[in-house]
């Protein structure tokens, strides 16, 4: 063998060796593969678990969420993954068998036309490990607040890889859970007052500071007006409200029987949230009511008669639900 051939051997030895000792300098969380062992792909708003959108207040402006898929594994994807997204209704199907199991309310779907994604799939680029990102768009004024809503997204991908579990599949739910009101910010006044009645009873502050046994009662001390009679509540700002409760005198039940709900939004103009309800005259605890759902700053219980014919009334406390 001549010179010049064991040089030219010398010199590819050399230079594989290199290439070798230059592979195995590099971290392997670097090194890109394309093996699908002890890889896993994750969605990112998946692990996060459920994500309760905000549908309230009610807005006309689209809000918007993100996610994206990310790879786990040792080293870096040598090729490019792509995930595609797609509504899953048989997961919608199953959670809607566990939450009847439990007794509870089924998820509605969401409405058709409520929400959009900006791109049906995300791509993990080779020698990376996130995907762009994708944007899932919503109307709130889409949805009806009195109802629970459920949208599941799973993603899928064709390029070998598993996901980690209860990663998959993104879960959006849209829910207003109704409260009673805080009344620290409230003041009341009423047609007339009675604070013969003493101990800060016959007050119309009575019928709003949180206590059942202290009431209102419309005045009978020197005059006693007729119907109606109404006790009107300023709450301070705009709250939205969707019921109304109401809880009698507690060791007189012959308050008021008829009466009318109205709220203002502007203080000016009045509107009928509730037309000629009918208290219960034994019960003891709030009576519930059902308004017009919508947002006021001011409301106003008009009584219209009585149980025993009197020309007085009284109430003990005044509540209100909403959102």
């Amino acid at each position: 063998m001549n010179n010049k051939k064991i040089i030219s051997r010398a010199l590819l030895l050399c230079a594989g060796l290199w290439l070798s000792a230059c592979k195995e300098d590099i971290p392997l969380y670097e090194q890109t593969t394309d093996s699908k062992d002890q890889v896993w792909l994750s969605i990112q708003r998946a692990a996060d678990g459920p994500k309760g959108l905000s549908i309230f207040p009610i807005e006309e402006e689209e809000r918007t969420e993100q996610f994206s898929v990310n790879y786990g594994g040792l080293g870096l994807p040598a090729s490019a993954i792509q995930v595609d997204y797609a509504v899953d209704q048989a997961i919608f199907d199953s959670l809607n068998v566990v939450e009847e199991n439990r007794g509870n309310e089924p998820f509605t779907r969401f409405p058709e036309g409520s929400f959009t994604l900006d791109k049906s799939s995300s791509t993990i680029a080779a020698g990376e490990t996130g995907s762009d990102i994708v944007t899932f768009s919503y109307k709130p004024a889409a949805f009806d607040i009195t109802k629970r809503y459920l949208l599941a997204l799973t993603g899928t991908t064709n390029s070998g890889y598993s996901f980690r579990e209860g990663a998959q599949t993104v879960l959006f739910t849209a829910e207003v859970v109704k409260k009673i009101h805080d009344k620290s910010a409230w003041t009341a006044s009423a047609s007339s007052e009675e604070p013969a009645e003493g101990g800060g009873n016959g007050l119309a502050a009575a019928a709003i500071d949180g206590d059942a046994i202290s009431f209102w009662h419309s005045q009978w001390d020197g005059a006693s007006p007729p119907f109606p009679h109404w006790v009107e509540v300023d709450l301070g700002g705009e709250l939205y409200v969707s019921e109304i409760g109401l809880t009698r005198r507690q060791n007189n039940n012959n308050g008021f029987k008829t009466f009318d709900v109205e709220g203002t939004r502007d203080g000016k103009t009045w509107v009928t949230l509730l037309k000629d309800a009918q208290m219960e005259q034994e019960p003891l605890d709030m009576q519930v009511f059902e308004l017009q759902g919508q947002y006021v700053s001011k409301i106003r219980v008009l009584m219209k008669d009585n149980f025993n014919n009197q020309a007085s009334t009284h109430l003990g406390e005044i509540d209100l639900m909403g959102y």
